[in-house]
């Protein structure tokens, strides 16, 4: 089941990537002048699908940080109930490895709202 999770989250960051991309290659194609005189509709499609890919990435992000927080959180607890006098060095070693995790999620989320910001 996990592994069929992780195939779908793939496939879906694959899309929300390759949309980001044609986005900011669509919007970054000529001058904005030009570019609004010609075809005024493709600027604003370019922008959509840039949020799009912004937005959904952000959500993606913040999916895989909580799996993967609850993963070592349930693995901490399970490792505490069989041993609880190392239950300091678990905690310890779960707090580094969640601050990892989140500081992982924070930078993945900033360049998604950049992403988004500059697109707009």
């Amino acid at each position: 089941m996990v592994n069929l999770l992780f195939r779908i989250l793939a496939v879906v960051l694959l899309i929300v990537v390759m949309f980001s991309f044609v986005a900011s290659a669509q919007a970054a194609e000529g001058s904005p002048a030009t570019e609004a005189q010609a075809d005024p509709t493709a600027n604003s499609y370019a922008q959509t699908l840039g949020v799009l890919g912004g937005l959904l990435g952000s959500g993606i992000i913040v999916f895989g940080a909580a799996l993967g927080i609850s993963r070592i959180a349930s693995g901490a607890t399970e490792a505490v109930a069989r041993q609880p006098e190392a239950g300091g060095r678990i905690f310890t070693s779960m707090v580094i490895a969640a601050s990892l995790i989140e500081g992982i999620a924070f930078f993945g989320l900033i360049v998604c709202f950049v992403a988004i910001f500059l697109l707009t």
